[in-house]
C-alpha cells in the first residue's frame, strides 16, 4: 500500500511539475527574435486575445500615452524593407513572477543600419495560459540618449 500511495505522489509532483511556466524572459527573448526577423506568425502568437500596446512619451512638454494597434505594429514589422535593417538591444532585464503572472522591464538601445537611433524601456506584462507566457500589456518609451 505505502508503495502505492509513493507512486500515485510521484505520478502528481511530476505532472504538477510538467505544468509549471518556464521564465518569462524566454518569451521576451522570442518576441525579439520573431521581431527581427519580420515573422508576423510568431509575433502574433506572443501577445494574447485582449493585449493592450502603448507607448509613453513627451510631446510639446508634456507626457502623453499612446495607444498602438497590435496588428498594424505586426503587419510594420513583418512588411519592412531589408534595409534598413532594425536592430533592437536589449538592456540588463528585472523580471519579477508570481505564479502565472510577470512582468519584465528591459532597457534597449534602437539602430537602424548599425547607427544609433534611440534608447528607452519596454515594460511586458506576460500571463502564463498553461502552455506559454503571452503578452497582455506592452508599453515602451523612446527617449533621446547619447550615442554609445
Amino acid at each position: 500500500m505505502r508503495i502505492l500511495i509513493l507512486i500515485l505522489c510521484g505520478i502528481l509532483f511530476s505532472s504538477v511539475e510538467a505544468q509549471e511556466p518556464s521564465a518569462p524572459f524566454g518569451a521576451i527573448e522570442d518576441f525579439f527574435k520573431a521581431f527581427h526577423n519580420k515573422e508576423a506568425k510568431v509575433l502574433s502568437t506572443a501577445f494574447s486575445e485582449s493585449a493592450v500596446m502603448q507607448r509613453a512619451v513627451h510631446q510639446e512638454g508634456e507626457s502623453v500615452l499612446i495607444q498602438q494597434d497590435i496588428s498594424n505594429f505586426i503587419k510594420r514589422v513583418a512588411s519592412r524593407p531589408d534595409t534598413p535593417v532594425w536592430e533592437e538591444v536589449l538592456g540588463t532585464p528585472v523580471v519579477q513572477q508570481s505564479a502565472n503572472l510577470a512582468t519584465v522591464w528591459v532597457p534597449f538601445r534602437f539602430y537602424l543600419d548599425g547607427k544609433f537611433s534611440h534608447c528607452g524601456v519596454n515594460q511586458f506584462t506576460l500571463f502564463w495560459n498553461g502552455n506559454q507566457w503571452k503578452i497582455i500589456h506592452l508599453i515602451d518609451t523612446s527617449e533621446t540618449c547619447e550615442a554609445d
